[in-house]
């Protein structure tokens, strides 16, 4: 018997910046990838190591994309779209509500990189979001 869950189902949300926060649904979503980062290795090798010695440097939480069903006119979707325009530098924080018994969430403050639309013949138009997550992701 698995354990594994099924992806159908996951919601990814946006914050609105109140206090309280409020998450609404980003809708059609289709895939997502993220977010998951890495530690540099620096190196403390000395002129008395046997061997390479390391230290884990500060965690990188990387990029966070997803893929939707390009809706023009949703709200959430506008303002994906909008941020990515926009001269701001300001970050936004999103949730992902997993599927297990749990209801495993991730929550993570990004802000937009790359917003793009794409579509093709006998294909459905889709939006492709490339986000930067900034500080760290919060497990619960």
């Amino acid at each position: 018997m698995t354990n594994a869950i099924n992806a159908q189902g996951i919601v990814i949300a946006r914050g609105d910046g109140g206090s309280p926060e409020t998450y609404t649904l980003i809708a059609e979503i289709t895939d997502f990838d993220g977010p998951g980062g890495e530690r540099p290795d620096i190196d403390v090798s000395s002129l008395d190591s046997t061997a390479r010695e390391y230290l884990p440097g500060l965690k990188d939480n990387g990029d966070f994309s997803f893929t939707a069903n390009f809706l023009g006119a949703d709200a959430q979707h506008v303002l994906i779209r909008d941020t990515d325009t926009a001269e701001t530098t300001d970050a936004t924080n999103f949730r992902i509500t997993f599927t297990d018994v749990g209801a495993t969430t991730a929550t993570f403050a990004a802000f937009v990189k790359q917003y793009r639309p794409s579509g093709s013949v006998d294909a459905a138009v889709v939006a492709n979001v490339t986000m930067r997550v900034t500080g760290d992701v919060t497990w619960a």
